[in-house]
This record gives C-alpha cells, sequence and structure tokens, in this order.
C-alpha cells in the first residue's frame, strides 16, 4: 500500500521542516543538526554513546554498543568522505495515527550517493522492524538514496579494528617516525621486528604504526589476531571491511 513520508529536519534556523520524500533528494543531511536524541529509559539494556569521527572531526551519536561498531566501520572506509547520526525522521499517517521511526546513520560516499543505515534491534528483526524498513526502502527510492544493511567483519577483524581505532587521532601523527615505520615496512615483516628495524623506541614507535594502519598506509591480514609477529608492509591493498551492503551487494 502506497504511503505519504515525509522527511522531518532541522532547517538552519533549528526549526523541524518537513518536505516530501519524493523532494528530499537536494538535503545535505551529512551536515545538519540532530532532529531527534535518545533518551534511555531505566527499563532498557541500549546504551546511547556516541563516536568521535577521525573523517569528520565531529561526534557521531550511537544507540548501542552495535552501531558504535557501525561507526568506527564507516570512520575507517575509504569511500566513506562524511556521516552522522538522527539528521532525520521520516513520518507516515497509518490507520489514523502518525509513525515515526529515525534511522541510524546518513552517509555521503565519495561517489556522491547518500547511503542510510539502519540498524536492526539486537534481539532479531521483529515485524515492527520489517515494516519500518519498508516504509525506509519507499523513502530511499523516493529520494534517490539508497538503503545500506549494517554488516559487521568476523570477531577478531573487529577486535583489531578496536584496538587500532583507539590511535585514530591526529595526535598520534608525527612524520619523522611515521617515516622510518614506511621504510622499515616497505617488504612484509612482523610487526615488532619492523618496529626495532626502524631504530625508533618501541613506545614511540606503536601509536604511529596503529595510526598508519588506522589510515591504510599499513597494511595487515584483520583477520589474524593482531600481535607481536603480524605480518605488516607499507602500501598494498588494505583487506575491505565494508560496513554496509546495498541492494544485497558490498
Amino acid at each position: 500500500m502506497a504511503r505519504e513520508v515525509t522527511v522531518v529536519h532541522l532547517d538552519g534556523s533549528g526549526r523541524e521542516k518537513g518536505v516530501p520524500a519524493s523532494l528530499a533528494s537536494e538535503l545535505q543531511l551529512t551536515g545538519m543538526n540532530p532532529v531527534w536524541v535518545p533518551s534511555r529509559h531505566p527499563s532498557e539494556r541500549s546504551i546511547v554513546t556516541y563516536w568521535w569521527s577521525a573523517t569528520t572531526g565531529q561526534l557521531v551519536g550511537c544507540r548501542s554498543l552495535q552501531r558504535l561498531s557501525v561507526a568506527m566501520l564507516l570512520d575507517f572506509h575509504p569511500n566513506v568522505i562524511d556521516f552522522t547520526a538522527w539528521t532525520a525522521r521520516l513520518e507516515w499517517s497509518e490507520r489514523g495515527r502518525k509513525r515515526r521511526f529515525v534511522p541510524d546513520f546518513f552517509v555521503r560516499t565519495a561517489a556522491g550517493a547518500t547511503v542510510v543505515v539502519a540498524c536492526p534491534p539486537a534481539s532479531g528483526p521483529s515485524g515492527r522492524w520489517e515494516h519500518q524498513r519498508q516504509v525506509l526502502q519507499q523513502a530511499c527510492r523516493e529520494a534517490g538514496w539508497q538503503l545500506g544493511s549494517p554488516r559487521l567483519p568476523q570477531p577478531d577483524a573487529l577486535a583489531n579494528l578496536r584496538w587500532v581505532a583507539r590511535y585514530r587521532h591526529p595526535r598520534n601523527s608525527d612524520q619523522a617516525v611515521e617515516r622510518a615505520l614506511l621504510a622499515a615496512f616497505a617488504q612484509p615483516m612482523p610487526l615488532l621486528e619492523g618496529v626495532q628495524a626502524a631504530g625508533v623506541p618501541r613506545l614511540l614507535a606503536l601509536p604511529r604504526l596503529y595510526h598508519l594502519l588506522w589510515r591504510r598506509r599499513l597494511t595487515m591480514d584483520w583477520s589474524i589476531h593482531l600481535g607481536p609477529d603480524s605480518p605488516v608492509r607499507a602500501g598494498g591493498t588494505a583487506q575491505s571491511m565494508r560496513p554496509f551492503t546495498v541492494g544485497g551487494q558490498e
């Protein structure tokens, strides 16, 4: 059954403004303030937190630990140039009542596409969730957006990325140390052996090494637990860890 879906966002004055989904293609939702912020109810087990994005230098809201992992993957992916949370709300009428749904993330890609990512409940998709997703699919078709399904990597890769992400901030960059590390890892070499070959004290070198891994200037096999013997090399092709799929495709 067709329904009229409205996209509600904040205008430049901070006031809510609604436009039909068919007219929402020009909205730059990644550059807006949140139209909604979750409040935690004592009966709920979810946790609301914020991810500091190295891509944008801004905080991105996450209403569960699963969504925090998705935000980390969005931040790491080289084709994501901007992303934010809760900047638009979908509204539609059904059975005489107004319904609302807030997607988790709005993403802008290097190709100029807008991808909307909505994470299912941690307990698994429910009937209500599937219905909301159908409405979101309709809104994406009308607005010319892509609907992204969140995709988390295997546990070891996710754990490795969580560790490296601790060093994503630019304060962990040091050009002189980075040059020494990149030269040492010109050929694949165990992590600790390469640090020693760089001639830089370990406590100084490791944060810079992890920062280079985050920036993909050093590469590794993310599926294997990161440790002193992990093979690391400069350049190469970093293993893809895509934060979402669109239409079942990567």
